[in-house]
């Protein structure tokens, strides 16, 4: 009886709009970018730009080529693509293809970390055993896959095979990825529930639903097969311009799935979106301590917030000479075992002091040079004048109670150490 109260139920219903092949992609923006110095220049002729565009534009997505050449450009790019990440303008996926390997200018993987607020590494482990069924060199990829905000970035090799390898995985994923992206809740929902217009029914035990698995993996949507027959007919002919399929599930080390050093505090689970605490205290969107170079621009942007009408931030930037005497060349900053959970507790004290802000800090240890910063502090607040005055006690309160001291070195070979006696 059970059983056909829940078939009848389900057969009432017409499918969730969720639940409709490309409902969350249609009409969304993705951004394809070509990292090849030889495409840039023109020596060379993309040809995995255009495998990617058939293949996304087929799925309802409206798409834009970027080719840049390796290094910092890629960087660049991706913060310019991803500014509006938080709001419908944004683009629902930016797909990279090349400088994922070894080579010195190979710095996708780096520019994709620093701009991700949560990485997504199955994505990653799948790519690379895709790879691996066909060339072992796949291995030595370094891709990132993560997520800012409402945009997914995922890094593909540059080579053709590569690319096509990619599509393969992610083409049963980018709607459920864009719906998550959402946060559509019910989108995929789980096996063990059926689904009415108005209630969820358990399945009766024993009668696992038809999606169950059966131990085949799912069939490649026709549109990779399509795009790969589109694209390969359109160059036929040409080599390809990028370098061998690789791919990897490292994450850059010293980073929290943020893209942030060690220590984010988990107040604030998605930046830009968080309100002030329940308990009427600020919001603390990060607070650590690591050895990654510090970025004043994304500390900035974590805070931002349509209710704060000011950000005001401090970067303690290395000089050249200290105490009247020049030729500093660089400080070596060590942290005591406790200067991360001190630190945490600094912060979150100058929330409680100013309940409505955003603030993000962080210092950096090990060794720097002259013009590197070693504290980035970022406040938001609805007022300019409580914005300055809780980043300046915040700074004055890192300099005082967080147990970190410093090696100066100067050119003559001579060096100093500073707050060892606090």
């Amino acid at each position: 009886m059970t059983e056909q109260r829940e078939r009848r139920v389900g057969a009432e219903r017409a499918p969730h709009r969720d639940e409709i092949g490309d409902y969350h992609l249609v009409g969304r923006r993705a951004e394809v970018v070509i990292v090849s110095s030889s495409a840039a220049e023109g020596t060379a002729e993309d040809r995995c730009g255009p495998l990617l565009r058939t293949w996304l534009e087929r799925r309802g997505l409206r798409v834009g080529v970027h080719v840049v050449p390796d290094g910092p450009e890629v960087l660049a790019l991706l913060r310019e693509l991803t500014a509006r990440s938080d709001s419908a303008a944004g683009p629902r996926f930016v797909i990279t293809s090349g400088g994922t390997g070894l080579n010195s200018d190979d710095v996708t993987p780096e520019a994709t970390a620093r701009v991700v607020q949560r990485e997504s590494p199955g994505i990653m482990h799948a790519l690379w055993a895709k790879g691996l069924e066909k060339t072992t060199t796949a291995v030595m990829s370094r891709g990132v896959a993560g997520q800012l905000d409402r945009t997914f970035l995922v890094n593909l090799p540059g080579s053709r095979g590569g690319v096509k390898d990619g599509m393969a995985v992610l083409d049963p994923l980018l709607d459920h990825i864009s719906a998550q992206l959402e946060d559509v809740h019910g989108h995929g929902e789980d096996r063990s529930v059926t689904r009415s217009q108005d209630e969820v029914v358990p399945v009766a035990a024993g009668s696992a639903p038809a999606a169950a698995s059966s131990g085949t993996a799912a069939p490649v949507s026709p549109a990779v097969t399509a795009a790969a027959d589109d694209a390969a007919r359109t160059l036929a002919g040409n080599g390809d311009v990028h370098g061998s399929g690789r791919h990897d599930v490292a994450r850059s080390p010293g980073r929290t799935p943020d893209g942030c050093p060690p220590g984010t505090d988990a107040a604030a689970a998605r930046p830009g979106t968080a309100a002030p605490g329940a308990d009427g205290t600020g919001t603390v969107l990060h607070a650590g301590i690591g050895t990654e170079p510090l970025d004043r621009e994304l500390a900035h942007a974590r805070v931002s917030h349509p209710g704060c009408g000011a950000v005001v931030g401090f970067s303690g930037v290395i000089r050249d000479h200290d105490g009247g005497r020049e030729g500093v060349s660089g400080l070596e900053y060590t942290a005591h075992p406790s200067a991360g959970d001190v630190m945490t507790e600094v912060v979150r004290g100058i929330a409680r002091e100013h309940p409505g802000i955003r603030v993000w800090a962080a210092h950096r240890i090990g060794a720097l040079a002259v013009g590197e910063s070693a504290l980035e502090v970022a406040v938001a607040a609805a007022h300019r004048r409580e914005a300055f005055e809780a980043c300046g006690q915040l700074v004055d309160r890192i300099k005082e109670r967080v147990p970190i001291w410093k090696r100066q070195d100067f050119r003559d070979g001579e060096h100093t150490w500073v707050g060892m006696d606090a």
